[in-house]
């Protein structure tokens, strides 16, 4: 698991989203304003990463 920091030079920066790696592949939960988000693959290149652990 990854935290992502937005930093897209728009509104939503410093918006956090989470990564999950899976076996099969990744997946990306964020906050898409009004509702949540899911995103199959690797994330946007926009986000910064913060490994845990």
């Amino acid at each position: 698991m990854e935290l992502l920091e937005w930093a897209g030079g728009d509104l939503a920066d410093g918006a956090v989203a989470s990564g999950l790696r899976f076996a099969s592949g990744r997946l990306t939960i964020y906050n898409a304003m009004d509702e949540n988000g899911i995103e199959e693959g690797g994330p946007c290149l926009r986000y910064r990463r913060h490994r845990l652990g």
